[in-house]
């Protein structure tokens, strides 16, 4: 999604000890009874609330009405059809279009599957670059944060203010779920409004539903499966530090006992060539102000980072091969292409005649651009990279595999195979 800042009014206090309990639970607080002798809800009770929170959520993620004009929900980028990113017959170029379809934002919108597992923002003094944070330039801290910047941004859901959004809020069918879950008068002052509705649309993609791990690679880490030759020899390209060396940023996260979300939430200036297909570029100067002269900065949008430019935060891999196409510009339009790049992107001479970066300061040549991989090492990492797409059936059975979550939808399209090429 296109970031933009917003100023929502101060809400006055949150009301309701319901509402306190989820934000609490629900942002993963922990708390030890053996010092800490408040009373707590039971279990069963906690759960029931989240769920309501959730529900509501949920709710308002698919709601089409709460856009100016109306026809335009969060599912229209983020379809859970296709791992909650934007179906590519619905882009032009790579880039969706908002609630008014002649206006598109600078950004292809990426998957919103497993982004509770994005840590806040910080910089990693080490390696000197900026870690987690949501959206592709890192710029919202949390679910919550992130979930408001949509309904404002006039390229997207383009609704003009707090209290225009709450008129609409008032009149949703679910309106009266509001004051069940947080209280009584939860949609009386527009600031107190949005901080619910972003505590619920934060909620609802804290669900199983945006992070069911239900891939062949799941299957296959928990010994219900086997890959194929291809997708083995993939896998083992992927860690292989002298090939594709992946997990250097794609990270498994198995040393701190975690399942593999594929991504060490860092950020990087590839030196990736501007998508000039884009219709951003054709934007009026209310959206895109320097036209066809526009330079995304990435990170370095906000002045406090200067230095960072034509940095990105590494999205997660899972269901990578449903969300084309790829970067945070949709230059991409297949996985082969992509590591294609990253295998010639830095090599001299440029043999496969890529465009000249956007941003050419500071690119990372070391990481990526000069991979020793053959073309039947890339045919294997895009297959590999197709078994981590959620809702596995298993071939034997023509089955879902045990760990498939219900309410995942099946996902459109992954079901192609790469070729692989014999050298």
């Amino acid at each position: 999604m296109v970031p933009m800042s917003i100023r929502v009014p101060r809400a006055g206090r949150w009301r309701g000890p319901f509402f306190l309990l989820c934000l609490a639970v629900v942002a993963g607080c922990s708390r030890n009874p053996a010092i800490d002798p408040r009373p707590t809800a039971p279990a069963s009770q906690a759960s029931a609330e989240i769920g309501a929170l959730a529900g509501l959520g949920r709710a308002l993620f698919f709601d089409t009405s709460l856009s100016d004009p109306p026809g335009q929900s969060c599912a229209s980028c983020h379809d859970p059809r296709w791992a909650f990113a934007t179906p590519r017959n619905r882009m032009q170029a790579g880039i969706a279009p908002g609630a008014d379809p002649s206006r598109f934002g600078m950004r292809n919108p990426p998957t919103l599957m497993y982004a509770s597992f994005i840590p806040a923002r910080h910089v990693d003094p080490v390696r000197g670059t900026l870690v987690g944070g949501l959206m592709h330039d890192q710029r919202a801290d949390s679910l919550e944060d992130h979930a408001l910047r949509p309904f404002f941004n006039p390229a997207e859901m383009a609704n003009a203010s707090p209290a225009a959004l709450l008129a609409r809020l008032r009149q949703a069918s679910y309106a009266a779920q509001f004051d069940r879950v947080f209280g009584r008068g939860a949609l009386s002052d527009p600031g107190r409004a949005m901080q619910h509705l972003a505590a619920a649309v934060a909620a609802y993609q804290r669900t199983a539903e945006f992070s069911p791990f239900s891939s062949k690679f799941d299957a296959v880490m928990e010994g219900r499966a086997t890959f194929d030759a291809s997708e083995a020899r993939g896998y083992e390209a992927f860690r292989d530090r002298n090939r594709g060396n992946c997990v250097e940023c794609h990270s498994l996260g198995a040393e701190q006992g975690r399942r593999a979300l594929f991504t060490d939430f860092s950020s990087h200036n590839l030196g990736l060539p501007p998508n000039r297909s884009s219709p951003f570029y054709r934007m009026p100067a209310s959206i895109n102000p320097d036209g066809a002269r526009f330079i995304d900065l990435g990170v370095a949008r906000d002045p406090q980072r200067a230095g960072m430019e034509g940095r990105f935060r590494v999205p997660t891999l899972r269901n990578v091969a449903v969300t084309s196409p790829y970067m945070h510009n949709g230059v991409f339009a297949s996985l082969g292409e992509a590591v294609r790049f990253y295998t010639t992107g830095c090599v001299a001479g440029n043999p496969d005649g890529w465009a000249e970066p956007e941003v050419a300061a500071g690119r990372e040549c070391r990481k990526v651009g000069r991979l020793k991989l053959t073309s039947r090492d890339t045919a294997d990492l895009v297959n590999f990279m197709y078994t981590l797409t959620d809702g596995w059936y298993d071939p034997a059975t023509g089955l879902p595999g045990p760990m498939q979550v219900a309410p995942m939808p099946p996902i459109v399209g992954g079901g192609g195979r790469a070729v692989v090429q014999q050298h």
